[in-house]
């Protein structure tokens, strides 16, 4: 049997950020999705890898990426 780790990480917020958020979660072993709520849009981002190491990186990674997005929009 071969295992498989999964992280999913979730932002809420504006729609024109979100757009940009999806675009940077858009990488291998990464599935993102954009959901309306009204005004603001929901961001669901489920990382799925076969090693723990793995998954940390890439989530590493993805969360470094979307920080920066998010402290330099304007």
């Amino acid at each position: 049997m071969v295992e498989s780790y999964r992280a999913t990480i979730e932002w809420a917020g504006p729609a024109s950020l979100g757009t940009v958020l999806l675009a940077a979660a858009s990488r291998p072993g990464c599935s993102a999705n954009l959901i309306e709520t009204g005004e603001d849009v929901k961001l669901v981002i489920v990382v799925q890898k076969d090693s723990i190491q793995d998954l940390r990186d890439c989530v590493d990674d993805l969360m470094v990426a979307l920080s920066d997005i998010e402290e330099n929009y304007q």
